[in-house]
């Protein structure tokens, strides 16, 4: 404490305007280091939310539906005989890939999602909303997620291009573990970006559209639940309500981006000597039945991933929240 009559007058206000801003930048010190950690915290408990809803996906079916939907596009089989053929096999038949690449890659996808988006919402100022704040959001999660996950996908190319071609390692555990480093090794590192910006535009453009569908499928409830409303109260989505809306965005979104999936694993393959477009181009030769061939199951994949990212996510990140 400073006695105001032991030092000169003009010194007694230097001194005490000098303890009031030292007091004043420790209390911001401290507001802007508890920010920044409940900022860090808010982005490690949505990124891991969504790792875990990623995960599980693979083991609920996810896996299977993308194995139904790559095996009608290699044969064009009718579906019932593509599941007979998997289900004759057991639950190794059904669950194919699904551990430990499925969970590993689907892990990656969800973490990298929730990075994406809490980033975003990070950013974004508060004066953006409704469909306008969704959509950059989409963008924001699609973008994290292509960049992130580009070298799994390249190993699962390279794994599925070799068992086309008849290499029976190629089903191996090690084999899928060290295709990376022979890539590296083989195809410089150049090879692990291969494809990198056109999966990070096709998974922005997704997400920017299936955020964009579930906004718009959500509006009319909103509007309907609103009409009895006190002013100032907020219309609650229930469940259900998420739920269906999830699932329809993502099995409506496929037919808007099925050309740049079609297009990307030519991109990764090794013998991909062709430009971008030409590659393009080459997808509408057969028209547009042999380009949506599978969109059925891939339309059910896309569905849960999304319920699954979504949903799911939101789902363990109110657990964590609590």
């Amino acid at each position: 404490r400073i006695c105001r009559y032991s030092i000169p007058h003009c010194c007694y206000w230097r001194l005490c305007f000098a303890t009031r801003l030292e007091k004043s930048t420790r209390t911001r010190t401290r507001k802007t280091s508890n920010a920044l950690t409940m900022g860090a915290m808010d982005v490690i408990i949505a990124s891991g939310s969504t790792m875990m809803a990623g995960g599980i996906e693979p083991l609920a079916l996810g896996k299977f539906t993308e194995n139904l939907k790559m095996e009608k596009q290699r044969t064009g089989a009718p579906y019932p005989k593509i599941i007979r053929m998997f289900a004759s096999r057991g639950v190794p038949g059904i669950m194919a890939g699904a551990v430990p690449w499925g969970v590993l890659l689907g892990s990656s996808k969800g973490l990298f999602f929730g990075l994406g988006k809490a980033c975003g919402e990070s950013v974004l100022p508060p004066s953006i909303q409704g469909k306008s704040r969704a959509v950059s959001l989409g963008a924001f999660a699609g973008a994290f997620q292509g960049v992130g996950i580009a070298p799994f996908l390249l190993a699962s190319t390279r794994v599925n291009q070799a068992i086309a071609q008849g290499n029976k390692q190629a089903t191996s555990l090690s084999y899928s573990f060290t295709i990376l480093g022979n890539v590296i090794r083989t195809e410089g590192t150049q090879a692990i970006t291969r494809g990198m910006g056109t999966n990070a535009f096709k998974r922005a453009l997704d997400w920017v559209v299936r955020f964009y569908i579930r906004e718009t499928l959500c509006d009319p409830i909103r509007e309907r639940r609103s009409k009895g409303l006190k002013p100032g109260e907020k219309v609650k989505l229930t469940d259900i309500d998420k739920l269906w809306t999830s699932l329809a965005a993502g099995g409506i979104s496929v037919y808007v981006s099925t050309p740049l999936d079609r297009l990307l694993p030519l991109l990764q393959q090794r013998d991909s000597t062709k430009t971008t477009m030409e590659l393009f181009k080459e997808q509408f030769k057969g028209g547009l039945p042999k380009l949506y061939a599978g969109a059925v199951a891939r339309s059910a994949h896309a569905a849960l991933h999304v319920c699954f990212l979504m949903f799911v996510g939101d789902k363990i990140k109110q657990m964590f929240n609590k």
